[in-house]
């Protein structure tokens, strides 16, 4: 089984480094320049700093589970750093996922009332929201140690963070994502419903801005659902299954979010970078001929 577990790890570690990659390079390309930036984005870059971190923060505990099967003399009275190394990417996903959340009751509200839209929302500051997912990610802590006392009680065969935690903050964990997967889900079904009328109404005449960013929240959802939700659900309904066994193939929510997050940095990539390659592709092109010209003189 360790085989399976190996398998599972180096996929989450290798999506780790392409997310890493190309969500740093959205935020060094878009997020960092002023001029290249659109207000209607701001909160998927939030998103994109918040990919950086999680992917970095579960690579280090990818890595620690490696080791803990390669090297498990040197870790056996170590083992409570399952939780330690877990918790962070754990917050990092919560804080994403209650941000996929705004992102996708913004683009309903925007969609469905979107004078009200343009009237409120700039009296509702970005960071704001952010704070709030911050704060709401970070409760974790306070609902592990706190309401859930754990005391570090981990099973012998256990190399994954669910597994690691007792059964009052799994539950905790289950149901609060099913929740924010649920809400993100009938948010974006009501958003492509109103889409469809809309661009089936006005053809044409759509704002390319909205439309993009419309188009980033319905992704992002395709991908949640498929990566994040679909695997949680699955564990929850059938936990005797050896396919959703921690115990049997690993950190498999985890990776599961990270490949899912991986697919999604390199769509939104090749969506909002496309102009910036067609522009420095016409540049090239220019200056060639402008060689090409000289030369000939």
């Amino acid at each position: 089984m360790d085989i399976i577990i190996t398998v599972v790890c180096l996929l989450g570690a290798v999506s780790s480094l392409v997310t890493i990659v190309l969500n740093g390079n959205l935020v060094w390309k878009i997020v960092l320049k002023k001029s290249k930036r659109n207000d209607d984005l701001q909160l998927f870059y939030y998103r994109f700093t918040m990919d950086i971190c999680f992917s970095t923060c579960l690579l280090v505990y990818i890595i620690f589970v490696i080791l803990t099967m390669e090297v498990p003399h040197l870790f056996s009275n170590h083992r409570g750093l399952i939780v330690t190394l877990g918790l962070p990417w754990s917050n990092f996903a919560t804080c994403r996922s209650a941000i996929a959340l705004a992102i996708s009751l913004e683009r309903l509200i925007a969609a469905y009332f979107p004078i009200r839209y343009r009237t409120a929302r700039n009296k509702i500051p970005n960071f704001s929201i952010f704070s709030m997912a911050v704060a709401f990610a970070l409760s974790e802590e306070l609902v592990l140690f706190g309401f859930c006392s754990y005391s570090f009680d981990i099973p012998p065969n256990c190399r994954a963070f669910g597994c690691a935690v007792n059964q009052c903050f799994y539950n905790f964990w289950t149901a609060h994502r099913t929740i924010i997967f649920a809400i993100i889900l009938v948010s974006s079904i009501l958003l492509s419903v109103k889409l469809f009328v809309w661009n089936n109404s006005k053809g044409k005449q759509s704002s390319k801005h909205l439309s993009k960013t419309n188009r980033l929240a319905l992704l992002n959802t395709c991908t949640v659902f498929i990566f994040d939700f679909v695997p949680s659900f699955f564990g929850t309904m059938w936990p005797t299954a050896p396919m959703f066994n921690f115990d049997l193939v690993g950190p498999y929510n985890a990776v599961s979010k990270i490949t899912g997050c991986a697919i999604d940095s390199f769509l939104v990539s090749r969506l909002l970078l496309k102009k910036d390659h067609g522009v420095a592709a016409s540049t090239v092109t220019t200056i060639l001929q402008k060689v090409s010209r000289n030369s000939s003189l």
